[in-house]
């Protein structure tokens, strides 16, 4: 009977730590990793200025315009993974798997949209469309985020959704202006403030 009663406390406790890990909040977002990625966006902006021409140009290099921000897309998730993983050793976070799924249920659903619509942009030749698309799903998925993560993250999701807004709503010339305002300067600054006020 004792031992009966001693494994139900530990299930119960047992219990209670898997409840409060679902219900965490992701906290190991790396801000020096967002700077880094804004930095990378500032890159792939000046390539298609000064080299290869915006993707939605006519130009004879809108494809390789166009890989160059895949190039970006790849690199800036490498930096960022890599922050993730650094900060939660940095800060002793264990990066618990209820969370973690949480946090990509939040992200994955609004990344397909963004994938879907840039192949069916790319696919119809409609690549005007491709600063308000990437930016507003991003947007979405940031914002979704940050509802288990700190605050900071979802007000860099909102202001993502209104720089796709002024995107959508802009000649088809400022695009690669707004693509540097809200994958660049957004990450800079939100970077920076959550590197100061979220350890890094």
């Amino acid at each position: 009977m004792e031992q009966s009663s001693t494994e139900m406390a530990h299930e119960n406790l047992q219990y209670i730590r898997n409840t409060l890990d679902a219900a965490g909040r992701f906290t190991a977002v790396p801000g020096k990793g967002l700077m880094a990625a804004g930095i990378a966006t500032f890159a792939g902006v000046a390539v298609n200025l000064l080299v290869t021409g915006a993707p939605w140009g006519t130009g004879p290099l809108r494809q390789t315009a166009l890989e160059v921000w895949g190039i970006v897309l790849v690199v800036s998730l490498a930096i960022v993974s890599c922050g993730i993983y650094r900060k939660s050793r940095l800060t002793q976070t264990r990066l618990r798997a209820p969370l973690v799924r949480k946090l990509l249920w939040s992200l994955c659903p609004a990344l397909f949209v963004g994938g879907v619509l840039t192949h069916l942009a790319v696919r119809t030749q409609n690549l005007a469309w491709l600063p308000a698309i990437w930016l507003g799903c991003y947007g979405v998925a940031v914002t979704n985020g940050g509802l288990v993560s700190v605050a900071p993250v979802r007000y860099l999701g909102l202001s993502l959704l209104a720089t796709a807004a002024g995107a959508a709503l802009s000649p088809q010339g400022l695009g690669l202006a707004w693509l540097a305002v809200g994958f660049g300067w957004l990450h800079l600054v939100f970077g920076a403030y959550i590197a100061w006020r979220h350890n890094g």
